[in-house]
């Protein structure tokens, strides 16, 4: 006899019943190491399996069966799939030819038992051949301690290899409103499904976590909308291994604090009164467009306008309604250029600026000819305005070339808007726009 005689092994009705047959010394040896090998492996904690070729089991260990609830004759008539919650016909043939390739594998998965009870596991498998057929032997481990030390943890964890979702705390499974584990991994294999594409924000889902481990410089976060209230969530996302093929990875929600700093961050690069960018915002953003504009061969224009005669509309009507009258042209000088690519400064006092990409002169021109005669319809009233009875501004304009500088662009506009109140304010310098 020999141990790997699955059908024997499972069946006590194969054993020698007479005393005739057990005098013969062979058969008395095969018998004693047939009843060694079946307490070794029927009486220790680790549960032990053999599946043929397609997935069904041949033979159990009294571990297995006290493990998950089902009698032997059960089980010896389900297929790994029936237990495995992360396995498929399609996915064992894939593992079945490669473990024919490597002769032994280990695996981590999911089982459930008969009462839906989920048990992380790592299983052992080995290829073997007896009779003339292939089966694979399985040594499982049970792992429910990993789900125990999840749970412990307050937040957002999950255990994932990377490409698909091996394990997530009542944390995660509460985040996404779901009822359970299973229910979740039914309907999703990774939970970088849920991550939303956007710039600065980790997103590609073949690679993410080898993005999330590369993160050291700066850190990595995830924008993830969350499918019970529809809001988007942003975590702060660490990885670190947890074994050799496993990686433990912390989702800390960082929402509320991003609003704050982004808050922040808008106030120090917006003027307070028109809600235009202010100065500093211009001196970082100016250099930048001027190169990206050199490198994608576009145009770029600076465009400067400065409010006409503004000291004695101050003087004549007060300064609060001055500070008025620019809060309304900065809303016009909005409404004109307002493409993603263009930005709109107040640069101080009355002066404005504007980095419009993309166009070409004689757009350009076109545009800024309808912001003046915008501003100009705002219809507010200027008694100190020489050039109109209303409220007016002076526009210079210079163009980026392939040598242009931020003061060189910076000085050819204040020139041209100079020569622009040269020539009785409420226009535009140059007159012409270059072909």
């Amino acid at each position: 006899m020999n141990f790997l005689d699955f059908p024997e092994f499972n069946s006590s009705d194969s054993l020698p019943s007479t005393q005739s047959l057990l005098s013969f010394p062979e058969l008395q040896k095969a018998y004693h190491e047939k009843q060694f090998i079946d307490y070794m492996l029927n009486h220790i904690n680790t549960l032990i399996f053999v599946a043929d070729e397609d997935s069904h089991f041949v033979f159990v260990n009294d571990t297995v069966v006290d493990k998950y609830g089902f009698t032997r004759d059960e089980l010896l008539k389900m297929s790994v799939s029936d237990i495995d919650i992360n396995v498929t016909q399609s996915d064992y043939s894939t593992f079945w030819k490669e473990l024919v390739q490597k002769k032994t594998m280990q695996l981590h998965s999911i089982h459930k038992d008969k009462f839906w009870n989920l048990y992380p596991v790592l299983i052992q498998t080995h290829y073997i051949e007896y009779g003339g057929k292939a089966y694979v032997f399985g040594a499982v481990e049970d792992e429910s301690y990993i789900q125990n030390l999840l749970n412990a943890h307050n937040g957002f964890i999950i255990l994932t290899d990377g490409k698909k979702l091996v394990m997530g705390n009542t944390g995660m499974i509460s985040f996404f409103g779901y009822p359970d584990f299973l229910t979740f991994i039914s309907e999703h294999k990774c939970i970088c499904e849920f991550f939303i594409e956007e710039e600065g924000f980790i997103y590609h889902q073949p690679t993410w976590i080898e993005e999330v481990k590369q993160a050291q410089e700066h850190d990595a976060k995830v924008k993830i909308k969350n499918p019970l209230t529809n809001q988007e969530h942003i975590f702060l996302v660490c990885a670190s291994a947890f074994d050799e093929s496993r990686f433990l990875v912390t989702f800390t929600d960082i929402t509320e604090l991003e609003t704050y700093k982004n808050e922040l961050e808008r106030l120090a690069i917006t003027d307070g009164l028109t809600l235009l960018y202010n100065r500093r915002y211009f001196n970082d953003i100016m250099p930048r467009e001027i190169n990206r504009a050199k490198r994608n061969k576009q145009q770029l224009a600076f465009i400067m306008l400065d409010v006409d005669y503004f000291k004695r509309y101050n003087d004549h009507y007060g300064h609060a309604n001055g500070d008025n009258v620019l809060i309304r042209i900065a809303s016009t000088i909005e409404y004109c250029f307002s493409r993603a690519s263009d930005f709109c400064f107040r640069l101080g006092g009355e002066e404005f600026g504007i980095i419009c990409t993309g166009n070409t002169p004689q757009d350009v021109y076109s545009q800024t000819e309808q912001l003046r005669q915008n501003i100009e319809e705002l219809a507010i009233e200027h008694k100190g305005n020489s050039a109109s009875s209303y409220a007016t501004v002076s526009i210079g304009i210079a163009f980026c070339d392939g040598n242009t500088t931020m003061e060189i662009l910076y000085s050819t506009a204040d020139a041209e808007l100079y020569r622009a109140k040269e020539a009785g304010r409420n226009g535009i310098c140059p007159v012409q726009p270059l072909l």
